[in-house]
């Protein structure tokens, strides 16, 4: 296994690596910083775009250009301009919260969970945006939501709450895009972004503590794959073969004295040799 950093950029809060294979590059997001990027890894140029708004999540769209969970709730982003229309004021149904981390299902639908910004209450709900743009909750009842992900085979739902440090999973419906059965799948210290492999293993960011960790999809620890920095928020498989993990990382929440010891803090980073391979990320249809 090799861990080699592709991009040492600084980001604030490096977050939603997606692969395009189209252009073989690698989108990802300083959240913070308010950029959308794009990495060719075998060079290491990255090309920032500004946005207009804060997003935290995204996916590509099949007309083009991106959807995303913003800030303030959900939008579109031209990848060129940068510029966001946002279509939902989260603020009107959940104030006092903001959405987080997103994916697509195969089925063209884009999930995104929502985050309470105060920590104080457990009420964080996990949202389903049709192709219509119609909003559903589909689960509720965290903190900080992450960590979503789907099974290869497509029954199964992967959801996290940083904050207490669990992962649930559910049943997942894919024709119906309807989550059951919600139970608790693994317990890891402060579950960030998240990633499956074709043998349904779940790969998840463990934010400030230095790893990524690997679970089986019983549940079992597969294996640690350790970082040379803390805040390490998310991973993604990309490459021609899909057998990349590439991996944002931040200096969010670093005081001075750990910024400076940690001189590869919000790098992007590739991982090889893992015996992983990924499946190719689905686009919205709306």
């Amino acid at each position: 296994m090799n861990v080699t950093p592709i991009l040492n950029s600084r980001a604030v809060l490096g977050e939603s690596p997606v692969w395009r294979a189209a252009d073989r590059r690698l989108y990802w997001l300083d959240v913070f910083g308010q950029t959308l990027n794009r990495l060719d890894p075998l060079t290491g140029i990255n090309e920032p775009t500004p946005l207009s708004e804060r997003v935290n999540s995204f996916a590509f769209r099949s007309g083009g250009g991106l959807v995303a969970a913003c800030w303030k709730g959900f939008g579109t982003v031209d990848v060129n301009s940068g510029k966001v229309d946002r279509f939902h004021d989260l603020q009107q149904t959940q104030p006092g919260f903001f959405l987080n981390d997103g994916r697509c299902d195969r089925h063209g639908r884009f999930w995104a969970g929502s985050a309470c910004k105060a920590l104080d209450v457990r009420d964080a709900t996990l949202f389903r945006l049709a192709a219509d743009r119609t909003i559903a909750e589909a689960a509720k009842g965290s903190f900080i939501s992450n960590g979503l992900a789907f099974s290869p085979d497509d029954k199964r739902a992967y959801y996290a709450d940083t904050v207490e440090g669990v992962v649930w999973v559910f049943d997942f419906d894919l024709d119906e895009g309807v989550l059951s059965n919600r139970r608790e799948f693994a317990r890891c210290p402060s579950p960030d972004g998240a990633a499956v492999d074709t043998l349904g293993r779940y790969w998840v960011a463990c934010f400030g503590q230095s790893e990524l960790r690997c679970f089986a999809p019983s549940g079992d620890l597969d294996r640690e794959v350790p970082l040379p920095t803390s805040q390490v928020s998310m991973c993604a498989f990309g490459g021609d073969s899909l057998d990349t993990l590439f991996v944002t990382t931040g200096t969010f929440l670093l005081d001075p004295l750990s910024a400076k010891e940690q001189p590869l803090a919000g790098a992007v980073f590739a991982v090889t040799g893992l015996g992983a391979q990924g499946l190719p990320e689905p686009e919205f249809l709306g």
